[in-house]
């Protein structure tokens, strides 16, 4: 690009800008509005790279970031997050199942889609559990791991139910009664196997 071409072309992108900031604060929310669009372009730019370079499959990533963050920003609201994590949890979906070389990004993915799902049940749902949300998300995530082949991901995935059953209100009281009898149980064990023969 030439000097003037450039010159011009930051002008014209201060012009705009400068624009945009004081409609915004006179009160016109058209920032957000095109700040939206703009990342929507982005990412279809990160995707259009991708599909035209099939080695760029990193690009899937911010891609479908800037597609959720801009339709993010177009919408707004409780479900503008949801929105968000969608995008970013997409682009790990497709570097995954358009690369399965890169097995890795199952766990991102499963992991931001399942904050969407959370945050999308609990602008639905206000009285859902989002914590057992949360760790059943996390445990299937790993066990579709394990079922892929990596033995290691049962653990997490198992290990994973275990804060899901604190999180649940129906077993959070069971434990309130299930540990301390536990406790009494073993105590007893051990004063009968002390017992003089």
């Amino acid at each position: 690009m030439e000097k003037g071409n450039s010159a011009l072309a930051l002008g014209a992108a201060l012009v705009l800008l400068g624009l945009l900031l004081l409609l915004q604060a006179l009160g016109f929310a058209v920032g957000q509005a095109v700040l939206g669009l703009v990342a929507l372009g982005a990412g279809g730019g990160f995707l259009v790279a991708r599909g035209q370079n099939p080695g760029l499959w990193w690009a899937l990533i911010p891609g479908f970031a800037l597609l959720g963050l801009g339709g993010a920003l177009l919408l707004q609201g409780p479900l503008g997050g949801v929105l968000f994590f969608l995008g970013l949890g997409a682009g790990f979906w497709a570097v995954f199942f358009l690369h399965r070389e890169h097995w890795w990004a199952v766990i991102p993915g499963g992991v931001l889609t399942t904050l969407a799902l959370v945050a999308f049940a609990e602008a639905v749902w206000p009285r859902v559990e989002a914590g057992g949300l949360l760790f059943l998300g996390l445990s299937l995530t790993f066990g579709f791991l394990y079922f892929l082949g990596h033995r290691w991901a049962l653990w997490p995935a198992l290990g994973v139910l275990v804060p899901l059953a604190l999180a649940l209100e129906p077993l959070r009281e069971l434990w309130a009664y299930a540990f301390p009898l536990a406790l009494v149980a073993l105590g007893l064990y051990l004063i009968w196997r002390a017992r003089p023969r």
